[in-house]
């Protein structure tokens, strides 16, 4: 949208005529305030009016540093944005967000105009404010803290004169403005009243949205929903007062704050000062009637008025809690998310204390550990402790998935991105995970061109899709994983530097299960796990079987100890496990994670296994026992390796491993050899 110099230098014109000879702007009642504005624009900012280049944007991180201080504000105010974008879409209007500063921190457009609305400045992360742009719909209405309508010529620089703009601020209950909610559209009609439905939209969503932040800021003390007719209460609030368990009122909405709390020739400090009861009564009452809309009569004037009452958020308080007593055993195995995990192990039950502090801080956290050491679950217990509990949690493991296939995985894609697209696009993993908890499992194997595009999102705060014009804000935890060194494939040049640095903020070390010192208690939990899920109930170890167990060296830890288990409860008849219920090559085969490497294919006991009691052994036919001595005379000869011993006997390793199993052949140790 280029500006001609004749149009340019008319609109100089004006600015002067209004500033420097008083010309009046407009009769419109808010001329008064467009004057002044424009009054500011000139004098006080020294913005050019003739300039037609488009809006300064900030950098990828300032963006950043933006939003981050309204994280939680925007998750709320999201829900607003989104509607009103829809109401206004089929008009070609864009929805945008600034924060205090005037700073895009979230925008919304259509995907016709996309491209022309970009060019023209409309974008996140563009400069709105008054110092910048002089009178526009966001500055102005942050200058004077009131909803305003800047139509084509009302706008300041010459650049702005063909957008129409309605904005009104949001304030946090210190009356402090926290955004501005914009919609602005390229071309509209002449006269500015074809914009006031428009602008009551907007005026209207950004009370709901500020209505919403009050409610979620003061959601750890009493509040009381108020309005004027009951019927509406459960669906519109007309005030919002919160007050603590001695009846004093801690805040409110703004309207509550100007209204209620703010009454000519009265001090409002507790519930009995506003109204005609005590805050004892106010609570036996919403106790007798759950859910209902109690009357209740202003003290000053006897204005009856309804209102509904909630609780505290008692979740709030139980987190905290639990951060103060990380000393206590207690504390950290049954904090939630970690309620179910093992901690006796000192390395464990520090890394749930210091998980526990940095849950609910915008610290990535990196996971580290052999293959089986439980990573996923730690990462989801570090979620569910979370203030994001209730949002997403979405997991990827890089490796599992052909590289080809990752990044459509991760970033999604529109429909017709590629051939063999799904008809309606796919949503990625990254927008699924949006408010939530992003966990990147072998985040080592992810190829370099997604390593630059992962960076890219974290740095940002948006996804691009495959396909996709427009990329979606996104707000997400990250928590990889990974068996690999890190720092290794950085200096090989395998991983990017500067995304290792973005993703090691919290690193947590799993210990693997050989070297835990509560691996007793894992057993005994994964036993009642698999007991329960199979409805095995008194099913249990013999007291060697589980000393065997406890001896093992798990190459596969807590992953291969579960399947083990479950193999062992589904083949069991007796109620008693013992080791030759437990798959083949458990015990006899090879410790791929034991202290010292051994050949592939040589059966070993990590230490004596004990054989079964001969009176649980059943008697073997004559052929089994002549097979059972062949089977061990060939192993000796051998030297106990499977392979050369299978293909001597004329058998498959996994037969030769199901007679071993079945015969009760129990290999010595190794320094029987």
């Amino acid at each position: 949208m280029i500006r001609g110099q004749g149009e340019i230098a008319r609109h100089v014109e004006r600015v002067v005529e209004v500033v420097e000879r008083g010309v009046v702007l407009s009769r419109h009642p808010v001329h008064d305030r467009l004057a002044r504005s424009w009054q500011r624009s000139l004098s006080k900012y020294q913005v050019d009016p003739g300039l037609a280049s488009t809006p300064q944007v900030v950098t990828a991180q300032e963006l950043r540093e933006h939003r981050d201080k309204l994280d939680a504000f925007m998750r709320i105010a999201r829900e607003g944005l989104d509607r009103l974008h829809e109401q206004l879409r089929p008009s070609n209007y864009c929805v945008l967000m600034t924060d205090a500063t005037g700073v895009t921190v979230d925008f919304r457009t259509v995907p016709e105009q996309d491209k022309e609305f970009r060019a023209q400045g409309f974008r996140n992360g563009t400069r709105w404010s008054e110092m910048d742009e002089g009178t526009c719909g966001v500055g102005t209405s942050l200058v004077d803290g009131q909803p305003i309508l800047v139509h084509r010529g009302e706008h300041f620089r010459s650049h702005n004169i063909g957008f129409t703009c309605s904005s009104a601020p949001i304030f946090g209950i210190d009356d402090r403005p926290l955004a501005v909610l914009d919609a602005s559209a390229l071309y509209s009609p002449e006269h500015r009243d074809s914009q006031m439905l428009v602008f009551q939209m907007v005026i209207e969503k950004a009370r709901l949205i500020e209505d919403a932040f009050a409610f979620y800021s003061l959601r750890d003390h009493w509040i009381l929903q108020l309005g004027r007719t009951p019927e509406l209460m459960n669906v519109h609030t007309d005030y919002l007062l919160a007050f603590d368990d001695a009846g004093m009122f801690v805040g409110g909405n703004r309207r509550a704050r100007r209204e209620l709390l703010s009454r000519p020739g009265r001090h409002i400090q507790s519930v009995s000062d506003l109204f005609e009861c005590s805050a004892a009564d106010l609570l036996a009452a919403a106790h007798a009637r759950p859910g209902q809309a109690l009357p209740l009569r202003v003290t000053d004037n006897g204005e009856r008025i309804f209102g509904l009452l909630r609780a505290p958020d008692v979740r709030r308080h139980s987190i905290p809690a639990l951060e103060r007593d990380t000393n206590d055993l207690n504390g950290c195995s049954e904090a939630r998310g970690f309620g179910h995990l093992a901690t006796g192990d000192s390395r464990v039950r520090t890394n749930v204390q210091r998980a526990l502090k940095v849950a609910n801080r915008d610290i990535p956290v990196m996971l580290l550990g052999e293959t089986g050491t439980g990573k996923e679950a730690f990462a989801k217990a570090v979620h569910d402790c979370s203030s994001r509990h209730k949002q997403p949690f979405v997991a990827l493991n890089c490796a599992a998935i052909p590289e080809s296939l990752i990044e459509s995985e991760l970033f999604g894609y529109r429909d017709g991105a590629f051939t063999g697209a799904r008809a309606k696009g796919a949503r990625g993993k990254i927008v699924q995970s949006d408010q939530g908890t992003l966990f990147l499992d072998e985040i080592g194997d992810m190829p370099l061109v997604l390593q630059s595009r992962l960076l890219r999102v974290l740095a940002e705060g948006e996804v691009q899709p495959l396909g996709a014009e427009q990329p979606i804000p996104v707000k997400l935890h990250i928590i990889c994983a990974t068996h690999q060194n890190l720092p290794a494939l950085v200096e090989d040049g395998r991983f990017r530097e500067d995304l290792y640095y973005r993703l090691n903020g919290a690193v947590f070390i799993l210990p693997p299960l050989r070297e835990r010192e509560d691996i007793g208690e894992v057993i005994d939990r994964v036993l009642a796990e698999e007991i329960k899920a199979m409805g095995r109930e008194g099913l249990r170890l013999a007291p060697e079987t589980r000393d065997a167990l406890m001896r093992h060296g798990w190459p596969g830890n807590i992953r291969q100890l579960r399947h083990a288990m479950r193999y062992a409860c589904a083949i069991c008849d007796s109620n008693l496990l013992h080791t030759a219920h437990f798959p083949p090559d458990l015990f006899f085969g090879p410790r791929l994670g034991g202290p010292r490497p051994l050949r592939e294919d040589v059966l070993v006991a990590p230490a004596p296994v004990a054989l079964l009691p001969d009176s649980d052994l059943p008697p073997l036919k004559e052929k089994d026992l002549r097979l059972r001595e062949r089977m061990l005379e060939t192993l000796r000869r051998n030297q106990w390796q499977v392979t050369v011993s299978a293909q001597e006997l004329g058998m498959s390793r996994a037969t030769f491993y199901r007679k071993l199993a079945r015969l009760n052949i129990v290999p010595p140790n190794r320094r029987d050899f």
